[in-house]
């Protein structure tokens, strides 16, 4: 088996300015083919630094990616790097050259001297391609020693050079396992505290391996176990513990939104919205992957109680009576927009955001919820804690899982969202 070790290059992943996402997704490439990336180190744009970085890693590993430092700036220098590591000079590669000429003249662009930099590759060095980018990648080997693949920082461009390039070259010297198999749920309404203790309590198997990602607003779990495990009954088990209630996919490639669109697809249904403290946030999810034009119909933002009153028709007597924050006001923003927009389910939501403006009726962190279609209306009133922005995402998520809901009718327990 192959060990993979990653070289994060740059100073703004060291302050904080740039999240290092390449290294993550490499593991997770790695890990669906039973193999585990040994280490990930980051090191600044410092010459002496980067190559004290890649001598540390190449005792330890027999591929090495160094990511970001190709650009055209001083400080991209990752080809100084590798070339000092080799012993090596630079020179311009023909292939190099030409992609960087292709790509200016597709833009009408000059490739002036200081783009033309990126096709300096350490001398030996077999180029990379870069389809979606101007740096091109390049990949070097040591005898008895590791081989290093240097590849652009941007996470587009990244993967793509990884997943076309650098990961057959892993398999093609070995770098194979026995082979994994995974099963995805993809859960909104509780916490990992509360779905770690409901799958601990099926005492799975040692063969299998659960992991659990929380990506805030939602918690994603994972089994995996070998290719000649039988893993069906198992995963049955779990989907049983958290429920149709709780999973809202089990594709591994499916997001809230793109399972939602899905759904909406499937039955011929259509949706408008009407926000006030989310500021169009749900309006924005629904509108994040293509072909959200044949669900998504528009909606309001109506900030205002003069705007809640002008745009969608809400009573001057129910904002008067009940404020904007209530159930009230969030029915007759969810029932006024599907009868605008003549959609088959309208949404809503009305709250108090922060970190000013609650009570002790309605705290920070009040909102209410309206779902409107032909057939069923209601609304509920939840409480989420959190710093202003996670009011408004764990809003937008909680409309549309109740949207969700009303479409495979799930009910609405009591104390639905559990999270906190």
């Amino acid at each position: 088996m192959r060990s993979v070790s990653i070289l994060a290059t740059g100073s703004e992943l060291l302050d904080g300015r740039v999240v290092d996402t390449n290294s993550n997704f490499v593991a997770k490439e790695l890990s669906e083919r039973g193999l585990k990336l040994k280490r990930v180190l980051v090191v600044d744009d410092d010459i002496g630094e980067l190559v004290s970085g890649l001598t540390e890693l190449s005792r330890v590993s027999d591929f090495i990616i160094t990511s970001g430092g190709l650009g055209p700036t001083s400080d991209d220098l990752t080809r100084d790097m590798v070339a000092k590591f080799f012993g090596v000079g630079l020179a311009e590669h023909p292939d190099g050259v030409a992609h960087l000429e292709q790509f200016f003249a597709k833009r009408n662009r000059i490739l002036d001297a200081q783009n033309r930099r990126q096709a300096l590759l350490p001398v030996g060095a077999q180029m990379v391609p870069n389809a979606n980018g101007t740096a091109p990648g390049f990949a070097m080997a040591k005898p008895g020693g590791p081989t290093v693949v240097s590849l652009s920082g941007v996470p587009r461009e990244f993967k793509a050079m990884f997943l076309e390039t650098v990961l057959p070259m892993i398999e093609s010297a070995g770098g194979s396992a026995e082979q994994l198999q995974r099963a995805t749920m993809k859960t909104f309404g509780l916490p990992e505290s509360t779905i770690g203790k409901l799958v601990e309590a099926l005492h799975l198997p040692k063969e299998i391996v659960v992991s659990y990602r929380a990506a805030f607003p939602e918690v994603h779990v994972v089994l995996k176990a070998p290719k000649s495990f039988n893993l069906a009954p198992h995963v049955a088990a779990v989907e049983g513990a958290l429920s149709k209630e709780t999973i809202f996919s089990t594709d591994p490639a499916d997001t809230f939104i793109t399972a939602l669109q899905k759904l909406f697809l499937s039955k011929g249904l259509t949706i408008a919205t009407a926000e006030s403290c989310t500021g169009g946030m749900v309006s924005e999810i629904l509108t994040r992957t293509p072909g959200s034009s044949a669900v998504f119909q528009g909606g309001v933002v109506a900030y205002s109680n003069a705007a809640k009153e002008d745009l969608v028709g809400v009573s001057r007597q129910t904002l008067h009576q009940h404020g904007a924050v209530s159930a009230e006001t969030v029915r007759e923003l969810a029932r006024n927009v599907r009868e605008k927009f003549k959609t088959s389910y309208g949404v809503s939501i009305s709250g108090v955001a922060g970190p000013d403006g609650g009570s002790d009726e309605k705290p920070v962190g009040t909102f209410f919820v309206g779902v409107s279609s032909a057939e069923r209306s209601f609304e509920k009133r939840c409480l989420y804690i959190s710093e202003r922005q996670n009011v408004r995402t764990y809003a937008s998520y909680v409309a549309l899982d109740l949207v969700r809901r009303a479409i495979l009718g799930l009910g609405v327990p009591d104390g639905y969202p559990i999270v906190r």
